[in-house]
């Protein structure tokens, strides 16, 4: 039975657990003729990675162990890549070029027309998504270490141990790279040479994306704590603590900071202090990434429901349902969703 066929019912702030008693009820606001075309994978193996969108195609890995490029108008599929795993790695385009991570312990340089140009092993599994900048590629792995690799063809600059196992996208800015490690702290090294400038400890994992606003550096673990430090020393600015874990990197506009967590909330918070703004329940656990463009924020959640909020208000616009967990971010592109699910669909949406 998928999410399409049962739902828990919200009631008073609360949700069913595993369990308790699950009632079935309709969801306010699902607007399913908002869907323009879906594409399946292989089997229907799981799609978690946020497609990215170029020049009319939408790419995107899935579990199936294939990267897809795919017509963004139609969803026909253009080509796909088999890798020798799970793709649980978002791709990221530089160029020409499409970078990406796999399971098969690999990063991967593809051609946009789906040819490999290169591909680095690394000592594990690779789940992170690359970053790329000034000439180079940063990509972690399970083997606990930040990768920096030329971006044309793949020889290592640098390696840096960053502890556990590093499932973080590195956030980067001219001089200086800031990731998340899986033994719980947030690292701060140097981009040309990898030398570490500080570390700050938490209570867990940090799978995030950290974000850096001003002065400061925005991520969460695993834990539940939701963390703004100075970028120039680690030194705490504020911290929130919740009652479950945070793999949903921060969104920040506005002086407002946006989140989901594992206690099926969706928060806003305010950049400065950390105080709260608005929360809002939804019927799963939120792993996925807000997105903010033109005024909405869209979030998806673990029962395969994606929302259209009010980022002022946290109010719904609509929401539209999939037959299984969101925890991909959405990628809007003229007026278009694109929405990757556990269902083993990618997700084309109407979203003017």
């Amino acid at each position: 039975m998928n999410r399409r066929q049962f739902l828990t019912a919200i009631s008073g702030g609360s949700i069913a657990v595993a369990g308790c008693t699950q009632t079935e009820t309709e969801i306010p606001g699902l607007e399913p003729e908002r869907e323009l075309w879906s594409f399946q994978s292989i089997d229907q193996r799981r799609v978690s990675t946020t497609p990215a969108v170029r020049d009319g195609r939408v790419y995107v890995g899935s579990n199936d162990h294939n990267v897809y490029a795919l017509a963004a108008d139609t969803g026909r599929e253009i080509w796909q890549f088999e890798t020798g795993d799970e793709v649980k790695s978002s791709p990221t385009i530089s160029d020409e070029t499409l970078y990406i991570g796999s399971l098969d312990h690999h990063l991967y340089a593809l051609g946009l027309d789906g040819t490999e140009r290169w591909s680095v092993e690394t000592g594990d599994e690779v789940f992170a998504s690359p970053t790329v900048t000034a000439g180079r590629v940063l990509i972690g792995s399970r083997d606990s270490n930040l990768y920096a690799l030329e971006s044309d063809g793949g020889e290592s600059i640098w390696r840096t141990y960053i502890g556990g196992t590093v499932r973080s996208k590195a956030t980067v800015d001219s001089e200086y790279v800031y990731i998340g490690g899986g033994d719980g702290d947030l690292v701060k090294l140097r981009l040309d040479d990898g030398t570490i400038e500080w570390r700050a400890l938490t209570d867990d994992r940090v799978s995030v994306t950290p974000t850096i606003v001003d002065d400061r550096v925005l991520f969460a673990d695993h834990d539940g704590g939701v963390y703004a430090l100075s970028r120039s020393d680690g030194e705490t600015l504020w911290t929130k603590g919740l009652s479950d874990g945070v793999a949903s990197s921060p969104t920040v506009q506005d002086g407002t900071v946006y989140f989901g967590s594992w206690d099926t909330t969706i928060y806003a918070v305010d950049l400065e202090t950390g105080e709260l703004r608005w929360e809002v329940d939804a019927y799963g656990h939120v792993s996925s990434t807000p997105t903010i463009v033109d005024g909405v924020l869209y979030i998806g959640d673990s029962w395969g429901i994606v929302y259209a909020l009010d980022p002022q208000t946290g109010d719904a616009y609509w929401r539209f349902e999939t037959g299984n967990a969101v925890n991909a971010s959405p990628t809007i592109v003229d007026g278009v969703a694109y929405i990757a699910s556990n269902d083993g669909h990618v997700y084309a949406l109407d979203v003017t």
